[in-house]
């Protein structure tokens, strides 16, 4: 008998999505709806995409199978957009990989690595992708494991920094690093003060008030509350193109 493949290939108002289907949300709401289970999410974030310049420059951190890589790269096709994704879960990069082919959405780089305080390594716990459970809670921790395979680990994993990635600008971060948060923050302190991209950051496992500390020498940046696990760090002269009505100060 052929095994259940765990990855499936889903459709949706976004285009397609090579999805886990052991994933616990994920495939349910795109098979119920053609839509993602962050749609009120993704409506905030929008609101903020809409208003970068054309050619503008977006991170991806914990870009998973891609919920908000695709979205964003599906609403900003032909705009000179460039998208940045990062995925350290080798099987979830390379869904998202297959995804990205299928829709032919070419102004996404995709990288199989995680973000931290600086370029290293880093380590991620053994993930079993037949057992149904959220592999967007799988975390990075500092690696303490030997890589006995090399070329072929599935647990240490590269990290990079984004001031190591020497930008030529940046407009829009979204960090979903499960408790990294704070690591990924510090590494790209000198690219926010020369560019005050908005960074849209989950912060339930961090705490908002330490990712606020974190970025405390940003000059005139506020920030909000979005949702139970989501806040917004904005540049102040940016704030007067969106409304911050219901958005709960820090």
């Amino acid at each position: 008998m052929k095994p259940i493949d765990n990855f499936v290939v889903l459709d949706s108002v976004y285009g397609r999505f090579i999805v886990a289907r052991t994933c616990l949300f994920q495939a349910e709401a795109l098979i119920k709806t053609g839509r993602t289970h962050i749609e009120s999410e993704l409506s905030n974030i929008f609101a903020i995409i809409d208003t970068l310049p054309n050619g503008a420059i977006i991170i991806d951190g914990g870009a998973n199978i891609g919920f908000f890589t695709v979205p964003v790269a599906h609403r900003t096709q032909g705009s000179g957009t460039r998208i940045i994704s990062f995925e350290p879960q080798r099987q979830l990069f390379q869904a998202l990989g297959g995804s990205l082919s299928i829709n032919g959405y070419r102004h996404v780089y995709l990288h199989n690595c995680g973000l931290g305080a600086e370029p290293g390594i880093a380590q991620l716990p053994e993930v079993d992708y037949s057992m149904a459970q959220d592999f967007g809670t799988v975390s990075l921790s500092d690696a303490t494991i030997v890589d006995e395979h090399g070329w072929m680990s599935d647990r240490v994993v590269d990290v990079t920094s984004i001031d190591a990635m020497d930008l030529p600008r940046l407009d829009f971060v979204k960090l979903d690093v499960e408790g990294y948060e704070e690591s990924a923050l510090q590494g790209g302190l000198e690219t926010f003060e020369k560019y005050r991209p908005w960074i849209w950051v989950e912060y339930f496992i961090t705490g908002a008030d330490k990712i606020k500390t974190c970025l405390e020498r940003l000059r005139d940046y506020e920030f909000y509350i979005v949702d139970y696990q989501n806040m917004i760090c904005a540049p102040k002269e940016k704030l007067q193109t969106v409304s911050t009505q219901g958005l709960q100060p820090v």
